[in-house]
């Protein structure tokens, strides 16, 4: 029993900590900008084939691979934004439908050059450390201490930043952001590239502990839609907490029903809280 029960502890918050800043990229470009990008599960994947072709094919060592992939998917976002997004962000469902069609464009690629078996990236660590007699891979442990890193430098930039509070307010409220003389446009390109970067962190992490595919850049979008939608539109504490409902949610089912439960568990809950509460989480009426 209490195997299971650390086991729940340690994987869920692995889990949860992934989907956080998943979540948290794909909240923040619709908190300020309004754009669902559905290109956001293809930043998932995309870094965990640049990892390994950097590290394969160049010769990187695992930590420059790293930042040099999220910071490549980065820039692919802003270009993607600069081309696809900013021209029509006004339309909605066209921005919707370019994005999706980017990522379809992407998956195809990768699955004619990559194959569809999924791929796994080197680990931050190896080896294994026993926690009241059961044994915990430090691969699951350094990857939870990333992703809480991460979440707490985001927390810091949006709320201490002089960039990241000009981003919180244009998100509240752009017109008089635009009023007040605010560079719109370059906050606009800067949390896009922060966006498709905590997505690109988020797939390496996930690829050192599971297995990254073309196809999954779908789950991981629906998923990180999903979380959004329960944790509020536009909110990024929101998000984080709503992925560490999703993440244990998930977690609990698994070990208790089985791998096939889990997604079902997961969004009966969140059509659940929605039908209580349907701006989510911390959402609040447009």
């Amino acid at each position: 029993m209490i195997e299971i029960v650390l086991r729940i502890l340690i994987y869920g918050a692995v889990l949860s900590g992934i989907w956080a800043l998943t979540a948290s990229g794909f909240s923040l470009i619709f908190g300020i900008a309004r754009i669902l990008n559905f290109a956001h599960g293809t930043f998932f994947v995309l870094s965990a084939y640049l990892s390994i072709l950097l590290i394969k094919n160049l010769g990187f060592n695992i930590f420059i691979s790293y930042a040099v992939s999220v910071i490549l998917v980065g820039l692919v976002g802003v270009v993607i934004y600069k081309i696809m997004m900013a021209p029509i962000r006004e339309h909605e469902v066209m921005v919707i439908i370019v994005t999706l069609a980017f990522a379809l464009l992407v998956g195809e690629v990768l699955l004619l050059i990559f194959g569809e078996h999924g791929i796994s990236v080197p680990s931050f660590a190896r080896g294994f450390v026993e926690i009241a007699g059961v044994p915990i891979t430090w691969k699951r442990i350094s990857v939870f201490i990333a992703a809480i890193v991460v979440i707490i430098l985001l927390e810091y930039f949006i709320n201490r930043t002089r960039t990241g509070k000009m981003i919180s307010a244009a998100s509240q409220n752009l017109e008089a952001a635009m009023i007040v003389g605010m560079d719109v446009e370059r906050l606009f390109v800067i949390t896009m590239f922060i966006s498709a970067a905590l997505a690109a962190f988020g797939g390496l992490l996930y690829a050192q502990v599971f297995a990254a595919s073309p196809i999954f850049a779908f789950k991981s979008l629906i998923f990180a839609f999903a979380i959004v939608i329960l944790g509020g539109l536009g909110s990024v504490r929101g998000s984080i907490i709503a992925s560490f409902i999703v993440g244990y949610i998930l977690t609990i089912t698994i070990n208790t029903l089985g791998a096939r439960w889990g997604e079902f568990m997961v969004l009966v809950t969140i059509i659940g809280i929605l039908i209580v509460r349907p701006t989510g989480l911390f959402g609040v009426e447009e």
